[in-house]
């Protein structure tokens, strides 16, 4: 006989731990079923055992219930309930095993709820519906859609998708502005430390001297003081926008009028278009495939829109389309490309709107894409240019007063 140590749920969602002597892992596992026990891990030696190592390894996986469920967690668990259904598992071994498999306590304490209420005669979107933190409503109405067609693998492996889409096209926009960004923080730096530091030195010595200071030098040194003066209001006026623009997009009206402004800059607002069309058509796509109706996806794509002028388009499209409208005559609309509303009208007449959908945004991909690589690529020479001038100048007030030492020093 072998001692085997487990961490089960209980019926009603209690952790349970113990120890028990078994021919083998299968024995202690049907013991702990016969028991109405729901386990989430076990493992051979007794309770307590393994010394300092477990000890933290069990502390860090208890630490974990104070640390939020992550997207990284959540592509996870939908990458393992996708591959678990399709091999054969039912919903509830599949939860029980990504709790177990699961680093993280509070997700493990999310999947026992969950199984607990699958067990009480819920379907799994019921259950899941109180949890979230793990499911949103998108992901909650894939799921129902799951359910009745019976392609629950597929919704889940389509869910891992749409976050890791949404983390790509996030990542190629920060992408974007990180390298710009350095290059402005390390010329602010550079361009500081000469003009307060070592500019202001030589102006001491040449007035010492009786020397007039060097116009550029002096330019230089009456810019700072300026800074100096009004820097303080400068950065307040900055930290108010900062801070002011995330507040008033709160505001509906103030959204509304903040978001359509960003479409409408020139580089930006293309590149804002393309990110936005990418996630909203293939999220579109994706629901129809599941089943959903038209104005379902419609609806869902109002709520996931992040931008205030194109979710007004598509609430404005699911009320066409309940009064009878066709889809393409719904999206009928400025904000929206003409390319998205003529292929809403080639997938009707084909009864392929899913697939057209879906395509569509593949193809916004590749157009936010070249998109991201063009903003980059006119920003850097831009930012050369400016930076480089500032920096130039600096430079030359610099050398043109060491110049005006060295002759004064004669």
């Amino acid at each position: 006989m072998t001692t085997y140590a487990y961490l089960c749920l209980d019926a009603r969602g209690g952790e349970t731990r113990g120890q028990l002597e078994a021919p083998d892992e299968i024995a202690a596992r049907r013991q702990l079923r016969e028991q109405g026990l729901k386990i989430l891990d076990i493992s051979e030696g007794r309770l307590g055992g393994g010394g300092m190592l477990a000890a933290l390894g069990r502390f860090t996986y208890e630490l974990s219930r104070f640390r939020s469920v992550s997207n990284g967690d959540r592509v996870l668990f939908y990458h393992q309930m996708q591959l678990m259904l399709k091999a054969g598992h039912t919903l509830l071994e599949a939860l029980a095993a990504a709790a177990m498999l699961t680093a993280k306590a509070r997700l493990a304490d999310i999947l026992g709820r969950i199984a607990i209420g699958i067990q009480r005669g819920n379907s799994l979107s019921a259950a899941c519906s109180g949890e979230k933190e793990l499911f949103n409503h998108l992901a909650l109405k894939l799921i129902g859609a799951g359910e009745v067609s019976g392609e629950l693998s597929a919704v889940f492996e389509r869910l891992a998708a749409l976050i890791e889409r949404r983390a790509e096209v996030r990542r190629q926009l920060i992408t974007a502005l990180v390298y710009p960004g350095f290059v402005v923080l390390a010329a602010i730096a550079v361009i500081t430390f000469l003009v307060v530091t070592v500019i202001p030195r030589f102006a001491t010595f040449l007035s010492g001297r009786g020397r007039a200071v060097p116009w550029a030098a002096q330019t230089m040194m009456d810019a700072a003081d300026w800074c100096a003066r009004w820097g303080g209001t400068i950065g307040m006026s900055i930290a108010a926008i900062i801070v002011g623009i995330p507040l008033l997009r709160r505001i509906p009206a103030a959204r509304l009028f903040i978001d359509r402004a960003a479409l409408s800059m020139p580089v930006v607002g293309p590149t804002l278009v393309a990110a936005a069309m990418a996630q909203i058509t293939w999220i579109f796509g994706v629901l129809v495939r599941s089943r959903l109706t038209v104005l379902e996806a419609l609806r869902i794509c109002t709520q996931v829109s992040s931008n205030a002028a194109f979710a007004r388009v598509f609430a404005r499209a699911s009320d066409d389309v309940l009064a009878g409208k066709a889809l393409a005559v719904a999206l009928e609309q400025p904000v929206l490309p003409r390319l998205v509303r003529h292929m809403a009208a080639v997938g009707e007449r084909s009864g392929q709107v899913d697939m057209v959908m879906e395509s569509l945004g593949m193809h916004y991909q590749k157009v936010l894409d070249a998109r991201v690589k063009l903003l980059a690529t006119m920003i850097e020479p831009v930012l050369t240019v400016l930076i480089g001038g500032v920096v130039g100048f600096v430079y030359y007030a610099f050398f043109q007063a060491m110049l005006t030492v060295s002759t004064g020093g004669r």
